[in-house]
C-alpha cells in the first residue's frame, strides 16, 4: 500500500512542470553488511559487488519549489563469512540479494548563478530479499524500510556540463523484517523490527554533456538490535529470536543517460 501511494504521488508531480528530465542508467556497487551479535566475539560480514538499475525524474527550474522521483532496482551475490552459534566455528557461504526502492523528493532551490543549491526532503520505501545459502537450501529474510531523507544538493540546471554533488542523512521511520521463521523449524513466524538509526549518504557526479552523467555515491543503513520475539520449535521448546545490530555500507559508480 505504501509503495502504491509513493508511486501515485510521484506520477501526480509530472504535469506540474514542462521543464523536466528523465535519467536512466546502471552501475555497480561495493556492498558490505556487518552484524554485531551480543555475547559472541565474531562479527558476521557480507562483502561483494552488486549491480543496479536507476530511473530518475527531475523537475528543472532556476529557483523555487521543485519535485523529483528516484527509483532503483538492485541485486547480486555476495560472500558471507559467519560462524556456527553452537561452537563458534567459522563458516563461509553466499548471500543472494534482490531489491527495489522508490522515493518521492520535494526540494527548494536557490539560484547561485551557474550552480543551484537545493534543500531537499523525501519519503521513500526500500524493500529487499536476503537469501542466505545453507546446507538444506536457503534462509530467507525480507526487509521493508520506510525512510525519510534530508540533504543539500549542489546542482546545475538545464543539464549543464560540470561537477555536482549531494550529501545528507537518512532515517528509517519504520522497519519490518520477515525472517520466515516457520520455514526454519519453528511453529510460528512473528515479525522482527530492527531499531532504525540515522545514517549518511553522499554523491559526487560529473555531467559530461547534456546526455551523459557519471556519479560516484556512498549509501548506508544503520539498524539497532531488534526486540526479542518468542517462538517454539516442533519439540515444544521455546526460543528467543532477534535481529542483531546491523550496519550496511555501499560505495558505487553509475552512468546515467538523460532525455
Amino acid at each position: 500500500m505504501i509503495g502504491r501511494i509513493l508511486l501515485a504521488a510521484s506520477i501526480l508531480t509530472l504535469p506540474l512542470s514542462a521543464m523536466a528530465t528523465w535519467d536512466v542508467g546502471g552501475g555497480l556497487e561495493d556492498y558490505q553488511w556487518i552484524e554485531y551479535p551480543v555475547g559472541f566475539s565474531g562479527t558476521p560480514k557480507e562483502t561483494g559487488m552488486r549491480s543496479a538499475v536507476f530511473v530518475n525524474w527531475n523537475q528543472d527550474g532556476e529557483s523555487g519549489a521543485l519535485f523529483s522521483w528516484r527509483a532503483k532496482l538492485y541485486g547480486g551475490t555476495v560472500d558471507y563469512d559467519t560462524f556456527l552459534l553452537s561452537n563458534g566455528a567459522p563458516v563461509s557461504t553466499k548471500t543472494d540479494y534482490s531489491g527495489a526502492s522508490s522515493e518521492a523528493q520535494a526540494l527548494y532551490r536557490d539560484d547561485l548563478g551557474s550552480y543551484k543549491l537545493d534543500y531537499l526532503g523525501s519519503l521513500g520505501l526500500d524493500t529487499w530479499r536476503r537469501s542466505i545459502r545453507i546446507t538444506s537450501g536457503e534462509q530467507i529474510e525480507d526487509y521493508s524500510i520506510l525512510f525519510m531523507r534530508a540533504g543539500l544538493r549542489l546542482a546545475r540546471s538545464g543539464n549543464g556540463a560540470g561537477f555536482h554533488g549531494e550529501l545528507g542523512v537518512k532515517y528509517p521511520v519504520s522497519t519490518r523484517e520477515d525472517a520466515h521463521l516457520d520455514t526454519m523449524g519453528y511453529t510460528s513466524n512473528p515479525g522482527l523490527s530492527p531499531k532504525g538509526e540515522a545514517s549518511g549518504y553522499a554523491e559526487l557526479g560529473y555531467r559530461i554533456n547534456s546526455m551523459f552523467d557519471v556519479r560516484f555515491y556512498y549509501d548506508s543503513w544503520r539498524f539497532g538490535r531488534s526486540d526479542d520475539v518468542t517462538v517454539t520449535d516442533t519439540t515444544g521448546a521455546a526460543w528467543l529470536i532477534h535481529q542483531p545490530k546491523s550496519h550496511m555500507d555501499a560505495k558505487g559508480v553509475k552512468l546515467l543517460v538523460s532525455f
